[in-house]
Formats: structure tokens, C-alpha cells, sequence
């Protein structure tokens, strides 16, 4: 019998959940707009109810009885938090919710579980440590750990030795992090500049200083700044515009390495990284928060970190069959998951999984499987799949 999850909140992050799950789980989708739930019933297999989630009536239309998950991903952090108490009131479905504000992440974490919620999760840590995954790697636009010591990261260039794949004009590849330091020589940054002080902005800030970087974060907002400054002991903040070409030359701004655009809103990001480029900073990430316009960015050299995407990994990460061990779909068009080997895919090769199959964890041995290999009970694999097909898939 198929898994039950229900997903409050039709908005990029519910959507981006609901397709993935909707591959093999039974989802129905909960939102008070009536016009998003027909929007994704047309596009997507999956049930719909139009309602308040807070109230009892509206889950108990929605299945809550017999849901498996209630994952609550609104942009509203107490609505998620009410609907997963109340989840939990009325039934006993494992809980996530989404939220955005640290605070909640912070009282959460002394008791796990706490507020009716077995899962918080948070966009600003998770982009924050995206960036510095790669932030040393000049070669590599995304990297994250799958299973294990095995990484997924998606190449600018592949050197011979390392295990890759093209999909979709993308070269992924996988390795070991010591396999990945030999092939793509990190090369630490001498000084990264921030651009903007959201929550992001200001906790990879942190996160950099404290690893010993050499930081400034410009922010334009007084009381932003000062907030930043009072969080900030090691990185340096500067009150000003960074559209301001010359605050760019008053504080030395493009000396920097490496930029982060950590702005409000993407077109402003977009503009901020190109301003970055045209001064002569070579590296520039982006934090993009409608995922659609990735491509955008990325077309004019810009490395992309989505919070939707990222939020939804997460989300999908926990709520993984028996057999998936690991879960990355942070790069466009396909899905890369590690699965131990069950009944479905014992005695197949790689022509007969319905994927790319990628290295192989045998006996706490890393393989790369030939034509001729067959895989056996208790292996781990690394399967590349295109998003399309992953309800095709035996695992």
C-alpha cells in the first residue's frame, strides 16, 4: 500500500514537495487558494482540498486519519507549526514543517519533537552551507554529501579519474570527499563579500569568519547593519549601498574573491552579482528564491543556491522509502539517490536498473560497476535518475 502524504501549502516549496512525493507516494495537497490546488491537480498526480489547515474539519477532509506525513511548507512559520500540533491532536502522522525564522529552529532543537513537529526545517542554515561546500572549489557549482563518504557535485569541468555522467548539459559528478580534493585542488578564497544582510546573509557571514576567512557584508538598511554588527564579531559590516559604485572603491569591495548576492529579492540579486562581475569580482553566488529564474543567473556566470530547493531536499530526504538512503535534487533535471539493494534490483546491470548507475558501495568498498556487474543483497548504489522516470523505478 502506497505511503499517504499530506502537503499544506501549494506555494513554490508544496509544489516542488508534492511533485517529487507524487512519484510514488499518494499526496493530496491542501491550500485556502482554490486556483493554486486546480493548477497543481492539472499538472501533477495528486489529490486536492481547498481549506485552512488550522482547522480540524479541513484535515479531516484531507485524510489526516490515515496520512503517513503532514508536512506543513506555507510562508507562514506559525501556520505550520498550528498544523503539525494539530496533526498531531487528531492523529499520529510523522510531521514536518518548513519556517523561516531561526528562532523556531533554535527552540526546536533543545527538544526535539517539540511544538507537535518530528522535522523543522529551515532554508537559511541549509544555503548557508551549500555555498561553503564549494566555496573553496573554483570548479564546482554544487556539491553535497549523498550517503556515507560519497558527494554529488555538479562540475564546471571533470578531470579524467573522477566517476561523471552529463545529463541535461550538466556534468555530475560523484566521489569521496578525498577524491574530489585531489581532483579539484581547493583553493581557499582570501576574502568573500556579502551582499545584503538577510538571516543568510548574516549566518554564512558568521559561518565563514569563524572558519577564518576574511568577510565584509554590505547591507543599505541601518538597523540591519547594526543587527548584523551586533551578530558579527570576526566579519566586517559596512552601512551602505552596494549599488553604490563608489562605496565599491571607498572599502577595497572588489578585492574580494568570491561575492554572495543575499538580497531581498531576486531581481535585485541578479543585478548585484553582474555589478560584482563587472568589477572584477570572478566568483559570484546568488541566492535565487524562485527556482524558475535559476537559469537566468546561471546564464550570465552566476552560481545558483535556491532556499525552495534546498527546503524541499531536505523535506524529501526525510520522508525516503525504506531502501533510499540518500536523496540530491539540486540539479535541474534529474535525481540522484543512494539505495541498498533489495529484492527489485538484486542480479541487474547497469542496462537493467533504469537508470545511470553510478559507483557502487560493496562490502565498504567503493566500485565502479562494468557491463558484466551484477549487483547483490546489502550493496549500496548510487542511481542518477531523470525526474520524469523516478516513479519507473524498482527501489
Amino acid at each position: 500500500m502506497a505511503m499517504k502524504v499530506i502537503v499544506v501549502g501549494a506555494g513554490r516549496v508544496g509544489r516542488r514537495v508534492a511533485e517529487h512525493l507524487s512519484k510514488r507516494y499518494e499526496v493530496t495537497v491542501v491550500d485556502i487558494r482554490g486556483e493554486l490546488i486546480e493548477e497543481l491537480q492539472y499538472f501533477l498526480d495528486v489529490l486536492g482540498v481547498e481549506g485552512d489547515a488550522t482547522l480540524p474539519e479541513t484535515l479531516e477532509e484531507a485524510g489526516v486519519g490515515e496520512a503517513d506525513y503532514v508536512i506543513a511548507t506555507t510562508d507562514n512559520d506559525n501556520v505550520n507549526i498550528i498544523v503539525c500540533s494539530l496533526a498531531k491532536t487528531l492523529s499520529n502522522p510523522k510531521t514536518i514543517a518548513r519556517v523561516k525564522n531561526m528562532d523556531y529552529l533554535h527552540v526546536w532543537g533543545r527538544g526535539r519533537k517539540a511544538l507537535g513537529v518530528d522535522l523543522m526545517v529551515c532554508a537559511v542554515p541549509l544555503v548557508a552551507r551549500s555555498i561553503i561546500n564549494v566555496v573553496d572549489y573554483p570548479e564546482l557549482r554544487f556539491l553535497r554529501n549523498i550517503y556515507g563518504n560519497l558527494y554529488v557535485g555538479d562540475a564546471v569541468s571533470v578531470p579524467e579519474d573522477t566517476w561523471s555522467v552529463e545529463v541535461g548539459g550538466r556534468k555530475l559528478i560523484v566521489g569521496t570527499i578525498e577524491e574530489i580534493k585531489r581532483s579539484y585542488h581547493p583553493r581557499r578564497p582570501k576574502n568573500v563579500l556579502i551582499m545584503g544582510g538577510s538571516e543568510t546573509g548574516v549566518l554564512l557571514a558568521s559561518m565563514l569568519s569563524n572558519k577564518g576567512y576574511d568577510v565584509k557584508l554590505v547591507e543599505k538598511d541601518p538597523q540591519r547593519a547594526l543587527y548584523a554588527s551586533k551578530k558579527l564579531e570576526s566579519a566586517m559590516v559596512i552601512q551602505g549601498d552596494v549599488f553604490d559604485v563608489s562605496l565599491w572603491r571607498e572599502e577595497g569591495l572588489s578585492e574580494a574573491e568570491v561575492a554572495v548576492a543575499s538580497l531581498g529579492n531576486d531581481s535585485d540579486n541578479l543585478l548585484a552579482g553582474l555589478l560584482a562581475m563587472k568589477l572584477g569580482i570572478e566568483r559570484v553566488f546568488s541566492v535565487v528564491h524562485e527556482a524558475f529564474f535559476g537559469d537566468i543567473f546561471e546564464k550570465n556566470g552566476i552560481f545558483v543556491v535556491s532556499p525552495e530547493v534546498e527546503t524541499a531536499d531536505r523535506i524529501v530526504l526525510a520522508t525516503k522509502g525504506e531502501h533510499v538512503l540518500g536523496v540530491v535534487s539540486g540539479i535541474p533535471g534529474v535525481t540522484v539517490l543512494a539505495v541498498e539493494v533489495n529484492d527489485a534490483l538484486v542480479g541487474k546491470g547497469p542496462k537493467e536498473v533504469g537508470a545511470v548507475l553510478g559507483p557502487v558501495i560493496r562490502e565498504g568498498e567503493i566500485v565502479i560497476p562494468t557491463d558484466e556487474f551484477r549487483l547483490r543483497r546489502g550493496d549500496v548504489v548510487i542511481l542518477v535518475v531523470e525526474n520524469e522516470r523516478l516513479g519507473e523505478i524498482e527501489i
